[in-house]
């Protein structure tokens, strides 16, 4: 499976592709990305909260399995939009993927909700010397440049 290699042909089959430098989105498809995006994550919270309801009663399995059919898909579209938006921006996702992924796997799971910045064991947290990912070379090389 490649999302990335999807999200190009889903773009070229519309008529919305970008073979170009990394660059910023102009204003109008900026704000339809962003807003896309938020119906989508919002798609997600409340699927969540129907689910929190529907748990708290006499829950049918047809009732929670609604409720996860529509988590799940909400996460996929969410997901669908964002790559979308890389794609669109110009961005090299899965070389942007893998250094982040490469620096998550060096973080620790918190054993306090103390040692946590959101107050819960689920999280994972930065050991002593760790250092974020750098994408710098992978948008230096921009559309927006003054010297081209």
């Amino acid at each position: 499976m490649d999302f990335v290699r999807d999200l190009e042909e889903f773009h070229k089959k519309f008529g919305l592709e970008y073979d170009g430098k990394p660059r910023a989105l102009p204003e109008e498809l900026r704000k339809f990305r962003t807003q896309f995006m938020w119906e989508e994550w919002k798609e997600y919270r409340d699927a969540s909260t129907a689910l929190k309801i529907i748990l708290h009663s006499k829950p049918t399995n047809v009732d929670v399995a609604t409720m996860l059919e529509a988590q799940l898909d909400s996460l996929v579209d969410l997901v669908y939009v964002a790559i979308g938006t890389a794609y669109l921006q110009g961005f090299d996702f899965n070389e942007a993927w893998r250094r982040v992924h490469e620096k998550n796997m060096q973080k620790e799971r918190a054993e306090r909700p103390e040692q946590s910045k959101r107050g819960t064991t689920y999280d994972v947290i930065k050991p002593e010397g760790w250092t974020p990912p750098s994408h710098r070379n992978l948008v230096e090389d921009h559309a927006h440049r003054s010297d081209q």
